[in-house]
């Protein structure tokens, strides 16, 4: 083969080359450009909810727990971090305490469980290490304790 010839095959193969190089990038810029983005729906508040016995029923925090875990609407979204009972045994009125000095979470949370959320109070926890955001201390009136709208799961 000569030169000359050898010449013009490589001329091809470059330009060929150059280009399936641009039609690549091209599409890549297409793609990128006009990719799809997802919309993640969130809640407006997460609640990291710890739930304490105040009545000493026995599995009542684990039972509670149980029905309120993963618990999700627009406003509402309750993670569930802990069970444990409550340092007093005999508590009347089941209440909330909001781990946060906004007490917004906490407020929502009540109203939707059926408790008066004016009655919500803060107090931090010390070495809050599960982000405790609030706690649900269930008192002798706990069967009142109820999720009063239905979560996004069960619609």
């Amino acid at each position: 083969m000569n030169k000359s010839k050898r010449n013009k095959y490589l001329e091809i193969a470059i330009i060929i080359t150059f280009i399936v190089v641009l039609i690549y990038v091209g599409s890549m810029t297409v793609r990128i450009t006009t990719g799809v983005s997802k919309t993640i729906e969130s809640s407006a508040y997460t609640v990291r909810l710890q739930v304490l016995n105040g009545c000493g029923m026995p599995s009542l925090a684990g039972n509670t727990a149980d029905k309120l875990a993963d618990y999700k609407d627009d406003d509402l979204e309750i993670k569930i971090v802990d069970t444990d009972n409550f340092d007093v045994r005999k508590v009347a009125e089941s209440f909330v305490i909001s781990r946060l000095e906004d007490k917004t979470a906490a407020r929502i949370l009540a109203e939707k469980i059926g408790l008066d959320p004016s009655r919500v109070i803060y107090k931090p926890l010390e070495n809050n290490y599960r982000h405790v955001t609030a706690t649900l201390v269930l008192g002798e009136d706990h069967s009142k304790v109820a999720l009063t709208v239905k979560s996004d799961k069960e619609n």
